[in-house]
């Protein structure tokens, strides 16, 4: 089972959106502030668990700018699974919650986040005279964020990127024409609370790797203790024993440590001298906190690498950037791997910008490198050496359209032919194309070498100023 399209409406910059997607890897592309962790964001809305419940809540700054008004449109997170297996626990889920009405083996099934006005809001927009546009002002004004709700549901087979399918199930908001029925079969069925996809598929979010010396001092985003907390509750209790005893008795030995019991002594006669026998504490003691649990006494341990080759082992904050962004991915598909184990019946891995700090061999290597059975990987980049080694079939490009954003298939219209022409064609220097907002094509290294300077001079921006790559096709 893999994601073969992902609908954006109204979400974050993204005012209609579609995204196509393949099993196996798959690339997004585009430059800093495009879109790419919203796209991140909104898959994760609908299956990543370790979200909470209250994250589908969205707010006012989850709508799309490129409204004029929010208020009264729907945002609408939707996606299509392809090639569901037919084994009996795919089948059941999907038949029971996702799937397609009438299909007697769902292969292909809709999971959608919308959030909506609550009924009463829907109600009212229904009651409004068609084109009348100082009732809707009028209503609008009314609506706050607390008069929406988030509905999950499945068994829709609505194009929701299609603009007149919105306005059917939404309403024309140009010209004040609402649908009368304020619950619309087309949008599919709410999921019953008990089924869960998040619960059954496996993902894992490597986020873009930033600082990484502070996630592995906090308890939350370490990666390596959330590796140790997964493996604590499969230990061989047989086996920890002895280390439980060792604990217990080196709490006892520090107890009974000379200057701690003098320290003890000291304090409860202190106590007693300030304010009598009569109101000082029956008893006291000062006892080692180090746990014999071993969930509590993993938090304990902390990762030392050899990074130089000379025999130290240091810190992750004595590591080079690019070195402790390295170990911090490794841990993350290490993290992947255990999740993998639970037999999960679709797999999903998100790379967020692995490029940053890394050299751009590594960049390359991993790319080929990380690539699972039974998985569908995403990666986002900003990076041509990424770009390079990517099959073009695969790879969605956001880019800046009008003050909002577009997402283009680079392949689209081509056949298999044109398509590994493409991709023999793209080095490291051409695929800036994919991150370009226009191209000059020329035809050798003179022009090259001649082109940027005269439009240097003419212009006084540098190409790289205008977001113009130069591409030399040599002849």
């Amino acid at each position: 089972m893999h994601i073969s399209k992902l609908s954006l409406v109204n979400y974050r910059n993204f005012l209609n959106s579609k995204l196509l997607f393949s099993k196996g890897i798959n690339t997004l592309i585009g430059e800093n502030a495009s879109g790419k962790s919203n796209v991140f964001r909104a898959i994760r809305l609908l299956l990543d668990n370790s979200l909470s419940r209250s994250a589908y809540r969205l707010s006012e700054g989850d709508f799309c700018r490129g409204l004029t008004n929010w208020r009264g449109h729907w945002i609408i997170i939707s996606m299509t699974f392809d090639e569901i297996s037919d084994d009996e626990v795919s089948q059941s889920l999907f038949v029971h919650s996702a799937g397609n009405h009438g299909d007697e083996v769902v292969t292909q099934a809709s999971y959608n986040l919308i959030f909506r006005p609550k009924q009463h809001i829907r109600f009212a927009l229904s009651e409004l005279s068609t084109g009348s546009r100082a009732e809707l002002e009028t209503l609008l004004e009314s609506i706050s964020i607390d008069d929406y709700e988030a509905v999950l549901t499945g068994k829709s087979n609505a194009d929701f990127n299609d603009e007149a399918v919105y306005r059917a199930i939404v309403g024309d908001f140009d010209n004040v024409d609402f649908p009368s029925r304020v619950s619309q079969e087309s949008i599919g069925a709410p999921l019953p609370r008990f089924l869960n996809i998040s619960d059954e598929v496996s993902l894992t979010f490597v986020k873009a790797l930033r600082d990484v010396v502070s996630d592995f001092q906090n308890n939350r985003t370490n990666p390596l203790l959330t590796l140790l907390k997964q493996k604590s509750g499969q230990i061989n209790q047989t086996e920890f024993a002895p280390i439980a005893t060792a604990v217990d008795a080196l709490n006892n030995q520090i107890e009974g440590f000379s200057d701690i019991t003098t320290i003890k002594g000291d304090i409860k006669g202190t106590i007693n001298q300030s304010v009598g026998d009569i109101y000082a504490p029956q008893s006291l003691s000062i006892k080692s906190g180090l746990s014999n649990k071993a969930d509590e006494l993993f938090q304990s341990l902390k990762l030392f690498i050899d990074e130089s080759g000379h025999g130290h082992e240091g810190g992750i904050h004595e590591m080079s950037l690019g070195g402790a962004n390295l170990v911090y991915l490794t841990l993350k598909l290490l993290e992947f791997d255990y999740q993998q184990d639970h037999q999960s019946i679709a797999n999903f891995l998100l790379i967020e910008e692995p490029e940053a700090h890394i050299h751009t061999h590594i960049q390359k290597t991993l790319f080929d490198k990380i690539n699972y059975t039974d998985t569908q990987i995403i990666y986002s980049t900003h990076s041509s050496h990424i770009s390079e080694v990517c099959k073009i079939k695969n790879v969605n490009i956001i880019g800046k359209v009008n003050g909002g954003c577009a997402i283009f298939q680079p392949s689209k219209g081509l056949n298999d032919f044109q398509i590994t022409y493409i991709e023999r064609y793209l080095d490291a220097i051409r695929s800036n194309l994919l991150f370009a907002k226009s191209v000059i094509l020329v035809e050798g290294d003179a022009e090259e070498i001649l082109v940027p300077v005269l439009i240097k001079k003419t212009l006084g921006l540098s190409l790289d100023e205008l977001g113009i790559s130069l591409v030399n096709i040599r002849s």
